[in-house]
């Protein structure tokens, strides 16, 4: 009879997952983790030994060293976002850069790029944000204009994970800014270092968030060759919405496994603790706690492996996808929160990671689309599949 993890992942997929964890326990992430807590350091060089070992970009298509495949990136993100949260955050943004090279890039951008971000040796970055275009991210202001077989960009970038330490930034700007930007905004590779480029200042977030940089970025005619240009020059929006199902999908990936040492936590910290001669686990009033937790959060992940299938079979999967980061947010929050709660005056202190968790979880909640835009696609979908249908 199989076990439960056999009913929902192959055993090829298994055998990564193990070999990850193994990987992982091997280089004492944990450990690493805390003392990025404690030192605040970018955590590139386990980075860069994920990717000597052949973890890095399982997503890729298999001639690039790939295994062709999200779910297996979606495993990736959810092991490394229970192991070390910094080097969680750090590979996340890499991945949809170089999934979305791997996507639409050419046969050349492919062979420039995938095989350094296979191999750790590049980190990517994606550059869509802006100042006043946050969640309307038709509203950028980036321009690129062709100048000869050149385009100079020109704009501002804000709130850029890995901005300021990538080796290829993903930039969006408008290239015709005389039709409406579905048809007139293009995505360009850039790297970084080139005149016209400028790191305006580097970012902390709430609680700190050791071990990332999260950045401000300025463009001021920065040169980019044609050759530069992801996919053509009326398919930015496109790709921006493809790179967003994508995102959100690993990103919820990697909550649900940055929540499942909090969950633990929880979990062993009410089994141990004692009040009114009793171990507090015994009390409804907790134990019902935990039963909640681990639903949603076991909901969340399920949801997770759903929207990653149906990309890898090629459907359109932006309402899963969006669902998958809303749930997964939630369940950390409410992990978090409640996992706080348990602890008591313990889980307000530095003595457990519970309240660095339940700043993390908080946080959780704008990137890669605010929860409030996560709901309005849900509802968006449901009412265009609903189109011609009668209620009763």
């Amino acid at each position: 009879m199989k076990n439960k993890e056999e009913m929902l992942f192959s055993a090829d997929e298994t055998k990564f997952r193990e070999a990850l964890r193994e990987f992982l326990e091997r280089e004492d992430a944990k450990k690493i983790e805390q003392e990025i807590y404690e030192r605040d350091f970018y955590p590139r060089e386990l980075y860069e030994k994920l990717g000597e070992e052949g973890f890095l970009a399982p997503v890729l298509p298999i001639e690039y060293g790939g295994r062709g495949k999200l779910v297996y990136e979606e495993i990736l993100a959810e092991e490394l976002g229970a192991a070390c949260v910094p080097l969680a955050w750090i590979h996340s943004t890499s991945s949809y850069a170089y999934a979305t090279i791997a996507r639409y890039g050419s046969e050349d951008q492919k062979k420039r790029y995938l095989p350094a971000m296979k191999r750790g040796a590049k980190i990517g970055a994606i550059a869509i944000t802006e100042p006043e275009a946050g969640s309307d991210v038709m509203r950028i202001e980036t321009r690129a204009e062709l100048k000869g077989d050149e385009y100079a960009i020109s704009g501002e970038k804000r709130n850029i994970t890995n901005g300021s330490r990538a080796d290829v930034l993903l930039v969006w700007a408008i290239t015709n800014p005389e039709v409406d930007p579905a048809v007139g905004m293009s995505v360009f590779i850039v790297e970084p270092g080139a005149e016209g480029f400028e790191v305006v200042k580097d970012y902390k977030l709430l609680g700190g968030f050791p071990g990332t940089v999260n950045s401000h970025l300025r463009f001021d005619g920065m040169s980019v060759s044609e050759a530069d240009m992801l996919g053509g020059p009326k398919e930015g929006a496109k790709i921006i919405f493809d790179e967003l199902s994508v995102e959100r999908a690993l990103y919820a990936a990697m909550l649900v496994g940055e929540a499942g040492p909090v969950l633990e936590l929880a979990v062993g910290y009410s089994k141990e603790r004692e009040q009114f001669g009793t171990s507090i686990s015994r009390f409804e009033g907790i134990s019902f706690k935990i039963a909640d937790m681990v639903t949603k959060l076991e909901a969340a992940k399920l949801m997770v492996y759903h929207t990653a299938r149906l990309i890898d079979a090629g459907f359109d999967a932006e309402k899963e996808s969006a669902m998958s980061k809303l749930l997964a947010s939630e369940a950390f929050y409410e992990v978090a929160h409640n996992t706080v709660q348990i602890l008591g005056g313990r889980g307000l202190s530095d003595e457990y990671p519970a309240e660095w968790a339940f700043r993390m979880a908080r946080l959780s909640m704008i990137p890669a689309g605010t929860n409030e835009i996560m709901r309005f696609i849900v509802q968006r979908e449901v009412y265009k599949e609903h189109k011609g249908k009668k209620g009763r």
